[in-house]
């Protein structure tokens, strides 16, 4: 007797928390994201000319990481985001300051800072990609990949 009542005491608290537990569903504190995931619009490129003033290849805290570009315009400074993969490889990007440049991207505002989001840069010799149309970074030796990959099959 005494074996059934302290089961039926288990089974009736396991019930009870059991219902509880929806209760208390609704009472969690809400996720606040803080920084928000820039998005590369193709739509709202825009080309901007102008001089080299510095590389900074460790930006300061709150931006956006990877190499940023200090470029002077006809209407101000830019801080042009590079990313750190066109810094490295066997073709690496070696700013000077100085050099005039043309710049392809789109201006995001990140962590409350206007970013220009480098798509393509453009030297006295050379055209660089940074980003796809689409806004992800090229990184070195991954544009002939696909051509390594057959078109048919998959995953065996």
């Amino acid at each position: 007797m005494r074996k059934l009542s302290l089961s039926v005491c288990f089974l009736s608290a396991l019930v009870l928390s059991a219902l509880a537990v929806p209760l208390y569903a609704g009472n969690a504190p809400e996720f606040k994201r803080t920084v928000i995931a820039p998005r590369y619009d193709a739509t709202k490129e825009i080309t901007i000319e102008g001089t080299i003033q510095q590389l900074v290849t460790k930006p300061m805290p709150g931006a956006i990481l990877g190499g940023h570009l200090i470029v002077s315009t006809s209407s101000g400074i830019i801080d042009a985001q590079i990313g750190s993969f066109i810094l490295r490889g066997p073709q690496p990007f070696s700013p000077v300051a100085g050099q005039s440049v043309k710049i392809v991207g789109v201006m995001a505002n990140i962590n409350h800072r206007n970013v220009f989001l480098t798509r393509t840069i453009e030297t006295e010799n050379r055209t660089i990609a940074v980003r796809t149309p689409r806004g992800f970074f090229i990184i070195p030796g991954t544009q002939n990949r696909s051509a390594l990959i057959p078109a048919t099959g998959g995953a065996r």
